[in-house]
């Protein structure tokens, strides 16, 4: 890092004009000045074709489920539309690309003849599969599907090389997923007369609380940090089929009957969850301090006129669906 001072170290021969000189400067009234960080300047670009071949992707992902009125719905207060959002989603999944490039370079990452083989064989498929309707839609060639596959590869082999090394495990008990049926209360009269009735034999817990909760969800999956620290514990202490005591928080009362004290499936997912939180957040921290000591300029005019809207009768969905077959991983 470059720092800006009033005066350098010099050799000895130089000691005595360095002392006049400090007379000088300090008569002239020199005063620190505060570090200056020079970043270095990395250009990279953007291409229509590989940003259109995400756009058609998503454009007919989204069409299929909620058909093409998906995208002038509002989807945030200032109104905001659906494909004003993901558009925006969109350009900061490419602009990452690149950066995440740029620092692979910085950090000597590249892909190997083994890797380069696979990825052409990817390229290959996928580009087979495109309509005419696609490739106008699009404009992307086989070139174009190889430049996208090999970044987004890049990208994944960067975070996976930089954080090789961290701790990403996350215990069961960290990632334990209780189910639950619950009753939720706004007096302590109420919720003793419903604790009653739920204890009595035969008792439905379900047809109760959907008859006296003041919440509409009844039955749910608990996760560590969702409840205050005390009924957290109760209701993870909790055994299958067991109701609870009546737990109060914030002025209101709760019930809970244990369905699955430890749901294995459930707690599996979000284990993985919480580990791919957990790298991205060491990644980033190589990230952000790669673009704090890197001024990365994305030029390329590249996104006028995109849009999800069009006439073209465009098929592809499976973009990133084939590159996890060929790279499950």
């Amino acid at each position: 890092m470059q720092r800006v001072v009033c005066m350098r170290n010099i050799s000895r021969v130089l000691r005595l004009w360095c002392l006049v000189l400090i007379m000088v400067l300090l008569a002239a009234g020199c005063k620190a000045r505060p570090p200056v960080t020079v970043k270095k300047e990395i250009g990279v670009t953007l291409r229509r074709p590989e940003i259109m071949l995400v756009v058609a992707t998503e454009r007919n992902r989204y069409e299929q489920i909620y058909t093409s009125q998906i995208w002038d719905i509002a989807v945030v207060e200032d109104g905001t539309t659906f494909q004003e959002y993901l558009l925006e989603q969109i350009k900061q999944f490419m602009v990452d690309l690149k950066r995440i490039g740029a620092m692979a370079q910085e950090y000597g990452i590249t892909l190997d003849n083994g890797e380069m083989e696979q990825l052409r064989r990817l390229a290959q498929d996928y580009y087979s599969q495109l309509t005419e309707a696609d490739k106008a839609y699009t404009g992307a060639g086989s070139d174009d599907v190889l430049n996208l596959y090999q970044e987004y590869y890049l990208a994944c082999k960067t975070v996976d090389v930089l954080t090789k090394n961290a701790d990403l495990e996350i215990s069961d008990n960290e990632a334990k997923v209780v189910e639950v049926s619950q009753i939720v209360l706004d007096n302590e009269f109420n919720a003793r007369e419903v604790w009653q009735a739920v204890r009595s034999e035969g008792a439905d817990f379900d047809a109760i609380a959907r008859a006296n909760s003041t919440e509409e969800q009844i039955r749910r999956e608990i996760v560590r940090g969702e409840l205050s620290a005390g009924m957290e514990e109760a209701v993870f202490a909790m055994n299958q089929g067991e109701i609870s005591e009546i737990m109060e928080d914030n002025g209101r009362f709760y019930l809970f009957y244990c369905h699955n004290p430890y749901d294995q499936e459930a707690t599996l997912a979000r284990k993985e969850e919480m580990m791919l939180l957990r790298k991205d957040s060491v990644f980033h921290e190589y990230y952000d301090a790669f673009l704090e000591d890197n001024l990365v300029t994305v030029s390329g005019r590249v996104w006028q006129d995109v849009s999800f809207v069009t006439q073209e009768n465009t098929t592809t969905t499976n973009l990133f669906e084939l590159y996890q077959e060929y790279f499950p991983d």
